[in-house]
Order: structure tokens, then C-alpha cells, then sequence
């Protein structure tokens, strides 16, 4: 174990060096750079052309549950860093971008996003070759940075994450449409959500039919596809909550998945709605159709609003307006109430599960956000209470 955590910080000390010696090199051919603080550290030459940025995020979560076993598992309270990372990312000359993505969060190194790509290229438009997330669904396309609940809702558990491949990705009427599609190889989700084995292409279409000038207003349409040829899967059946028991589904002699996304989001001002439909059939002997769906409410009680990244198809968060203990600032304070419900069915009997989830998010400033979950799980008439928190720093 200590020779694979030295291996793996040697790897990041590589790419730390090398992302410095691409920062030198735009130094060398383009005379000035500025070094500045815009919610993490970035550096950019003075024709902008070349840019840096160092950045990371600790999200550290409890569970306190109000019951001993759900659905005939123990429950204990505890912590986790759910997730602590850190990252590189920037653009050479212009054309080319990259990033470098580590998660540190139970004591080893894995990585998460490690792409580089190539912009503005006739036909296709960008491309992407690397590690990075598959163009599919709204919930998990939005970062954990700005997601309103702790936790994606259980549906999540159908839809792959990070995979390895190569994407084009572009937009259209004046970024109100985005297309984006790849061939990647299996799923890389370290949480154990889906996971499989073999090469899947997968593509998703977003678009705002309604928009108003200061985008305060919007409405958000997106649907993706995703074909794989996995050989064997791996399901999880679980509430909203990490900490939380799941149940594991591996599917064999698997022929081929599909896995279909529907979104939809309206946001008015400070108030936002979205939700998700996603249905997965596994052509399998022991396969089936899985299924799930989430509606999500949300209002930011001190009068900001969800920001939404027209180039992405996705939200990315709520910028508080004043900082906590500044000129007498409060931060940013939001509530959130979601219904999600998952159905393993076709897998094994009594397998649906469905949760209600309210929280109340306070973001101190840009960095830092305290969050504070209520859900309630039922599974086959067995029900369980969770009371959960996150610190959040993030830049």
C-alpha cells in the first residue's frame, strides 16, 4: 500500500511539473504573465492565450440515521471526505486545453479527469481524448460543487461517470444548443455506481427553448443515449446518501445496455426546478429494465439564482452576493426539497426504492458552503431517517 501511494504521488508530482513547464514555456514566448485570484489561483499571459489554473475542493460529510438496520442491514453514524481533490487545468496557445484531476479521499490517489483537447477544428467542431465524463445527464454533468443536495439523486446510479475516450462536443444559436458525443471505453466511477467492462458511444443534446436577456430566466430541455457492449455490469440499489446501505447488482452474459436520459430545468430568478427520467435495458438472460426519475425545487431566500453554463447544458451553482462577516454580509442562504425514487425490479423482488430529501445550503462566499440534509428512504415498507452535513471548500 505505501509503494502504491508513493507511485501515486509521483505521478501527481510529474504532472504538477509538467503543467509548471508548460506555465514557463508561455512565460518564455510570451513575455508578461499575471498571476491572480479569481476563486482559486490562475495565471495568464498578457494576449490571454495562455492560462493556468490550480485548484481543488474537501467536501468532508456526516450521517446521523434514526434507526439500527434498513432493510436488514446495520446502520452506524459516521464521516467520510467524501471527496478531496485537486487539480490542474489551463490553455496552451489558445487552441488547446487540459486538465489533471486527483482524488486523495480515502488515503490513495486515483484519478478523475486527465484530458487534453483540441478546440475549433473544422467538421467537428472540439474535441476531447482522455478521462472526462460521458455526455450524459443533467445531475451528473453539474459539479459536486454546485449540486444542491449532498448527495446526486439515486438515479444516478444508472448513468456511467468518468470514462476513457475521445469526444466532439459543440454549440450552436448562440450557445442555446449543445451537441456533444464520444466512444469510450467502459465506466470508472470509484463510488461503485454502474460499472462495466466494454466500449460504449454516447451522446446528448441540450437546448433553451426560453431565455431572457439576462439569463435570469430559462428553461432547459436535454436528452442523451448511451449503447454499450458490456460483457458484465454492476448496478448499485441505494438511497441518496453515501453512507447509506446499497445493494449490488452484477448482470452477466450481457448482450448489449442502453441507457436513455431525459432533463428538464426551468429557472425563475431564484427559483428552479429540474428533473431527470433515466431507463436502462440490459439485454442480459438475468437483465431488465431499470429505471428512475427525481424532481427537484429550490429557492435561494436571499434573492441570487442558480448560475447555468450555456456552453455545458448544465448549472453551476449559486455565487453569494454579499460574503459572511463582510460589510455585514450573510453569505447566500438556499432550500431544496427532491423526491427521487430507483426500480431494480426486473433484478430481484422488493428492489424500488424512494426517497424524500430537504436541505438548506449557506454559502459563506464563492469557496465555502455548509449544508444540511433531511431525507427519508423507504425499500419495501422499511423506512429510515438520515440527518446529514458537508463542509465544502472548494476554489
Amino acid at each position: 500500500m505505501k509503494k502504491r501511494i508513493f507511485n501515486n504521488w509521483n505521478r501527481t508530482a510529474i504532472a504538477v511539473a509538467a503543467t509548471i513547464a508548460l506555465g514557463l514555456t508561455a512565460r518564455a514566448d510570451d513575455s508578461d504573465v499575471k498571476v491572480f485570484w479569481k476563486d482559486s489561483l490562475r495565471l495568464e499571459t498578457e494576449d490571454g492565450n495562455n492560462k493556468f489554473r490550480l485548484g481543488g475542493r474537501i467536501h468532508w460529510e456526516n450521517a446521523f440515521f434514526g434507526d439500527d438496520e434498513f432493510g436488514g442491514k446495520p446502520l452506524e453514524d459516521g464521516d467520510v471526505f467524501r471527496r478531496s481533490r485537486i487539480y490542474l487545468s489551463g490553455q496552451v496557445q489558445e487552441r488547446y486545453d487540459f486538465k489533471m484531476q486527483y482524488d486523495f479521499a480515502g488515503g490513495d490517489a486515483d484519478f478523475k479527469d486527465v484530458y487534453f483537447g483540441i478546440k475549433d477544428v473544422p467538421v467537428f467542431g472540439n474535441l476531447r481524448v482522455g478521462q472526462f465524463k460521458e455526455p450524459l445527464s443533467l445531475e451528473e454533468l453539474n459539479s459536486s460543487n454546485s449540486n444542491s443536495t449532498i448527495e446526486r439523486a439515486n438515479v444516478n446510479r444508472l448513468v456511467p461517470s468518468r470514462s476513457a475516450g475521445i469526444m466532439a462536443y459543440n454549440n450552436f444559436a448562440d450557445t442555446r444548443i449543445t451537441v456533444a458525443a464520444g466512444l469510450f471505453r467502459g465506466a470508472d466511477d470509484s463510488y461503485g455506481n454502474y460499472r462495466g467492462d466494454g466500449y460504449a458511444a454516447t451522446a446528448r443534446l441540450s437546448g433553451l427553448p426560453y431565455l431572457n436577456e439576462d439569463a435570469s430566466q430559462l428553461m432547459h430541455l436535454g436528452i442523451g443515449y448511451s449503447y454499450r457492449d458490456d460483457d458484465t455490469a454492476t448496478y448499485k440499489l441505494s438511497s441518496d446518501h453515501s453512507l447509506a446501505p446499497s445493494w449490488k447488482h452484477s448482470i452477466s452474459d450481457v448482450d448489449n445496455t442502453g441507457v436513455l436520459g431525459l432533463e428538464a430545468a426551468l429557472k425563475l430568478g431564484s427559483f428552479s426546478v429540474q428533473s431527470e427520467l433515466i431507463q436502462v435495458d440490459v439485454d442480459a438472460p438475468k437483465g431488465g429494465d431499470l429505471d428512475g426519475y427525481y424532481l427537484q425545487a429550490g429557492y435561494v431566500l436571499t434573492g441570487e439564482s442558480r448560475s447555468y453554463d450555456q456552453k455545458l447544458g448544465a448549472f453551476k451553482g449559486v455565487s453569494p452576493s454579499s460574503k459572511f462577516l463582510e460589510d455585514g454580509g450573510i453569505g447566500a442562504w438556499e432550500a431544496v426539497l427532491r423526491w427521487s425514487n430507483l426500480d431494480f425490479s426486473d433484478l430481484a423482488p422488493n428492489q424500488e426504492i424512494d426517497t424524500w430529501t430537504i436541505g438548506v445550503n449557506w454559502y459563506l462566499n464563492k469557496n465555502i458552503r455548509a449544508m444540511l440534509n433531511y431525507s427519508n428512504a423507504e425499500l419495501d415498507d422499511d423506512n429510515v431517517d438520515v440527518i446529514a452535513t458537508r463542509f465544502q471548500f472548494a476554489f
